[in-house]
């Protein structure tokens, strides 16, 4: 079993990692870029790729809310990765059709605060019940819910760099099994 959650969290990782890339890039666009005054609308060319790169960040980073939460403390993160990590992937399978049509639908206003929502209180339950368990550094808690806040308030100034370091870091953590605070060990005196 130990196994199989390892070779979980690799893939996770590794889709973590493309997350993060996919923030950064797009946080990029953002500052070279503005679409602050786009509106509803997908304007030019940096407004598309800003846009792909929001849709395949909010998928692939789907995964690793449950990755986190399998290292919290109560089961109620459990079920918070599952709200946001179904909150990350509505909203960006919403986010493809909004790319297909140019605008967003109608429909996106109702799917964009209840996705968002679910995504925020969920990082936030996570954040809480990780910093609880202490077996993730604090950063690692408490960087949840500010990518949130990077990638959604912040995000016509640039927040994506913010949050797609922050997935990056988890990314590779996960990745390479290192995502866990591993017991300090003292010195041990040479025993003669």
């Amino acid at each position: 079993m130990q196994k199989l959650s390892r070779i979980s969290d690799a893939l996770t990782g590794r889709a973590a990692m493309l997350a993060g890339a996919a923030a950064t890039a797009g946080g990029v666009t953002e500052i070279v870029h503005s679409q602050r005054h786009a509106g509803s609308n997908v304007v030019g060319v940096a407004g598309y790729l800003t846009l792909s790169f929001f849709a395949v960040f909010l998928i692939s980073v789907a995964p690793s809310f449950l990755a986190l939460a399998r290292r919290a403390r109560s089961g109620a993160a459990v079920k918070a990765a599952v709200a946001a990590g179904a909150g990350t992937l509505v909203l960006g399978l919403t986010s493809i059709t909004s790319l297909i049509n140019g605008h967003d639908l109608g429909i996106f206003n109702v799917v964009a605060p209840l996705t968002n929502a679910a995504w925020l209180v969920g990082s936030i339950v996570i954040a809480v019940s990780l910093k609880r368990a202490g077996k993730v550094s604090t950063a690692v808690a408490i960087g949840l819910p500010i990518a949130w806040l990077a990638t959604i308030p912040l995000a016509t100034v640039g927040g994506g760099v913010i949050a797609g370091a922050y997935y990056l870091a988890i990314g590779y953590l996960l990745a390479n099994d290192a995502i866990e605070r591993r017991p300090r060990v003292a010195p041990q005196p040479a025993s003669a």
